[in-house]
């Protein structure tokens, strides 16, 4: 699965490595913003990969210095200075749709963070399943340095990944803070050096990639919908997505593979 060409850059680009999509945001003079035209290409990348069966981990990294500075603060102004404000509210609302599909993907998101990542970029990470990051990227919100609500999850979601007190002050305050805190405070999971960042994830990448692609999507959606529940209910939900899987080729070559001693060998049903 290559990116086809049509005669523009494209914003995002999609390349397929094996089993492990790769989806670069790509608009490096910029910082990555995003723009209309990025998230229309991230979007297109997604369906894309939701159609390719042979697809079974997604990692998301930027080209150039930046992850992503956020929303385009140019194409902003642009809509406001136009007299069309509810342009700004469609725009904000599609970039927040593509991150939630981001998010909800069956697949294993890896954020592979080379540079800054601030207000959108923040937003986007927030939506990855796993986050390695350059040592000594700053990372933050920032949306209000600039009088700009959150409004692709930032202010919704940062509260359920860092402790309730930091994202209150991140989000407050605009601040940026080295990776290397936010691996303290549990977002970001490995802080490697930048020239080994895009190697340590495609190896991580590929390890995930051997695993069940069927109980690979039945844990994410596990884990997402039980965070929401009493304990009891998260409880149930787990055991019947077990009951579902238990009739699966994968589970019955898991232990096939284990009593033979050998590496198994999932088809993903």
């Amino acid at each position: 699965m290559e990116d086809e060409r049509d005669g523009r850059p494209r914003a995002v680009e999609l390349r397929m490595r094996g089993p492990v999509a790769w989806v670069t945001l790509n608009r490096p003079e910029q910082l990555n913003a995003f723009s209309a035209t990025l998230i229309g290409d991230l979007d297109a990348a997604l369906e894309r990969i939701d159609a390719d069966p042979g697809c079974r981990v997604v990692v998301v990294t930027g080209a150039g210095r930046a992850f992503s500075a956020g929303g385009d603060l140019t194409e902003f102004r642009q809509h406001l200075e136009s007299g069309n404000p509810e342009a700004l509210v469609a725009f904000v609302d599609r970039a927040a749709q593509t991150l939630r599909r981001l998010e909800e993907s069956p697949r294993p998101v890896i954020a592979a963070v080379n540079g800054a990542a601030v207000a959108g970029g923040l937003e986007l990470i927030l939506c990855c399943d796993i986050v390695l990051a350059a040592a000594g990227v700053r990372i933050g919100d920032g949306h209000l340095r600039y009088g700009v609500l959150p409004g692709g999850g930032g202010a919704a979601r940062l509260t359920k990944k860092v402790p309730v007190n930091v994202a209150h002050r991140l989000l407050l305050t605009g601040d940026l803070e080295p990776a290397e805190r936010f691996r303290d405070w549990g977002l970001v999971d490995s802080v490697v050096p930048g020239g080994e960042l895009l190697e340590q994830a495609a190896a991580l990448a590929e390890r995930i990639a051997g695993l069940s692609p069927l109980a690979l999507a039945e844990v994410k959606r596990v884990a997402r919908e039980a965070s929401t529940l009493p304990a009891a209910e998260g409880l149930k939900l787990e055991l019947d997505a077990f009951a579902g899987y238990v009739r699966s080729h994968d589970l019955r070559e898991g232990m096939q593979a284990f009593r033979e001693r050998r590496a198994p060998r999932f088809r993903g049903c």
